[in-house]
């Protein structure tokens, strides 16, 4: 939050004495408020500066459309979201690799589905909280993590993570290998991930953006 100006500061107190000066009950008292002599009072202190809050300026800079190279590592669990850093950075092109999500909205209540999420921070300077409403950006050859049990992988839609073959943080057990990002027919599932006919590849699929696009992933195999 930017720093609050001070207020204008109360005259400042001459060092001369008034001239002396008898009164009677028909004289008017001088006023001297306009040159600050023969005051007493004391100067108003000026209000102390608010100490800046980096973090919630960059919260507060960020607008509606805006794209950002952030995303959850996992480290958070199924139940909560670990953000790759703790303040927004500077956006990026939406049509860059680097964008991970998309702001669609601020301070407002998010919508839910899958790929979507939210980033919120209070500032402790201020108290005032700021919130981000946030859609996750998809690239083919990226990967994200997945939990399987049996043949079933529930996908962590807002994670990202390098493919390569490593320890993943629990309770994630596989990392995907997104294999394509498509505007998603009637009806799609991982059928539909398919390259060519006979493709033997096992796929898992998820429907994001309200279902326009099909995700297609698989498990990663590379080094």
């Amino acid at each position: 939050m930017a720093d609050s100006p001070p207020s204008s500061s109360s005259p400042t107190l001459s060092g001369s004495s008034p001239a002396p000066y008898t009164s009677s009950p028909t004289d008017r008292i001088p006023d001297h408020s306009g040159t600050g002599e023969g005051s007493t009072d004391e100067p108003e202190p000026e209000p102390s500066t608010p100490t800046p809050d980096p973090t919630a300026e960059a919260f507060e800079s960020v607008s509606v459309g805006d794209c950002l190279p952030v995303y959850d590592t996992g480290r958070g669990g199924a139940s909560s979201i670990d953000w790759s850093v703790a303040a927004p950075p500077d956006p990026v092109s939406c049509a860059a690799e680097q964008a991970q999500v998309r702001v669609t909205a601020v301070d407002a209540d998010c919508p839910t589905g899958y790929g979507k999420s939210y980033w919120s921070y209070r500032s402790a300077t201020t108290g005032d909280t700021t919130k981000l409403c946030l859609t996750r950006v998809y690239h083919a050859n990226y990967c994200l993590l997945g939990r399987q049990s049996g043949d079933s992988i529930s996908l962590a839609l807002m994670t990202a993570v390098a493919c390569r073959r490593e320890p993943v943080p629990v309770p994630y057990n596989q990392i995907m290998h997104i294999t394509g990002v498509y505007r998603a027919p009637a009806g799609a599932d991982a059928n539909n991930c398919r390259r060519m006919a006979g493709d033997p590849t096992r796929y898992w699929a998820a429907l994001v953006d309200d279902g326009a696009t099909l995700l297609c992933t698989t498990i990663y195999q590379g080094g």
